[in-house]
């Protein structure tokens, strides 16, 4: 089923993708998403045909992005610090809040955008609320992580294994 994710940006337009439901809840959606052009997250290279799956919790304080290469091989979880997440019937939105957490294979956790964060922080000014939030998902992903991701792999299982690559 078509879906399509809508991701809202403090310091940049808006950015709409077109993705596949695959699961679907009361509360979340898991979304596929083909790479087309290749791309990066810190240091690592995406490269086209990659494959993220992204994990949409209504309310939550983040999107979670399983990131696997062409022939299925994982190469990460990307985290989105946001708030206003919600899944509506055909599409998800949410605020984008500069902060990524990027836990590469191992489960080394490398935070992104920080600078940029404080920047526009400084820049245009965030509330203190804000900032006070995005501290806190960040703790609650960085000592959650492992739950976290046991959650998102046991909704995933039966997607995965019903298909020949991931």
């Amino acid at each position: 089923m078509k879906y399509r994710e809508i991701k809202r940006h403090l310091d940049k337009p808006d950015a709409v993708f077109d993705c596949e439901s695959i699961v679907r809840a009361r509360d979340y959606v898991v979304l596929k998403y083909v790479n087309a052009r290749p791309g990066r997250v810190g240091d690592l290279e995406i490269c086209a045909g990659s494959v993220t799956y992204g994990y949409y919790r209504h309310g939550a304080g983040y999107v979670l992005w399983k990131m696997c290469d062409p022939e299925g091989r994982l190469l990460g979880h990307l985290f989105h610090v946001c708030r206003n997440l919600k899944v509506g019937d055909h599409h998800v939105d949410y605020v984008d809040l500069m902060l990524d957490l990027w836990f590469d294979p191992a489960g080394r956790l490398t935070v992104l955008d920080r600078d940029e964060l404080e920047a526009f922080r400084q820049r245009d000014g965030l509330s203190r609320q804000d900032m006070e939030w995005i501290a806190r998902q960040e703790c609650t992903i960085a000592c959650r992580f492992a739950r976290i991701l046991e959650d998102f792999d046991a909704i995933l299982a039966p997607v995965q294994a019903g298909s020949t690559s991931a």
